[in-house]
């Protein structure tokens, strides 16, 4: 994990930074399909935003 600012929330001197892609998910609905997309640009989160908010880490299988 690395120290720094979050690139989600903007929380400065986070303790837990951890490197990973956002993830937007449009959920299913009855005349559509969902989807999920990823975003190719790596981004450091802190803990908070990872529990709330989709993402993949960075270096995980597509």
């Amino acid at each position: 994990m690395e120290r720094g600012s979050c690139d989600s929330c903007g929380e400065v001197d986070c303790d837990d930074l951890l490197a990973l892609h956002r993830l937007y998910v449009t959920p299913e609905a009855w005349d559509t399909d969902g989807s999920v997309t990823r975003v190719d640009e790596v981004e450091r989160w802190c803990a908070a935003c990872r529990a709330n908010y989709p993402h993949e880490p960075a270096g995980a299988a597509s």
